[in-house]
């Protein structure tokens, strides 16, 4: 796509950030947290960028603290009272070819005035999520590549009507009914016997 100048561009990412335009907010489990690696991985191969994410939590077991994963370089911070100086530490590492991606206006601002580059989280959102829609559903959870099941009254109106459910007895059938079947079952077993002979 070549959304980013020639320049090359090294992203700062405040996952916390973008994980709660997503409405997770408090603890995100490892599972979600690595979802939003591998789609910000996907997205700086196509975009031919670096990424620095910053995850608030233990370091995961299958991306470390400062290494990188998937091509993009991982790293943490226990609190988010301390998320602005572990940002702050991953722009400086990135140098000047650095971009900070987050929601906290007052970083940002302290950023730009320091001659940094910034980038708002809704707008790389919608970034991240364009790619990663042509081979997804909502969210990155594709359930193992698996259909969407129709919801229930979509199922429910393929059937025909129900049957009366008013009391749990199983519905009595006339005998006649029943001789005839076991009567049509011995006729069948006969026919079969007939047939090995």
């Amino acid at each position: 796509m070549g959304l980013f100048s020639k320049a090359k561009s090294v992203l700062v990412v405040d996952t916390a950030a973008v994980l709660k335009t997503k409405g997770m907010r408090g603890y995100v489990a490892p599972r979600q947290q690595l979802q939003i690696l591998r789609a910000l991985s996907r997205f700086v191969q196509r975009e031919k960028l670096q990424a620095t994410a910053v995850l608030v939590g233990s370091p995961l077991d299958k991306a470390p603290h400062n290494k990188v994963f998937e091509g993009v370089r991982v790293r943490y911070t226990k609190t988010e009272e301390k998320l602005s100086k572990e940002l702050l530490a991953a722009l400086r590492q990135a140098g000047s070819a650095g971009v900070l991606v987050t929601e906290d206006v007052a970083l940002e601002a302290r950023v730009i005035r320091s001659g940094g580059s910034t980038l708002r989280v809704s707008t790389f959102r919608k970034l991240l999520d364009d790619g990663s829609e042509q081979g997804e559903n909502n969210g990155g959870n594709n359930y193992n590549n698996r259909p969407q099941r129709n919801n229930r009254r979509d199922r429910d109106r393929d059937r025909g009507p129900r049957p009366n459910r008013g009391s749990n007895q199983p519905q009595s059938r006339p005998a006649e009914e029943e001789v005839e079947e076991r009567n049509s079952g011995d006729d069948t077993i006969s026919q079969m016997i007939d047939l090995v002979e």
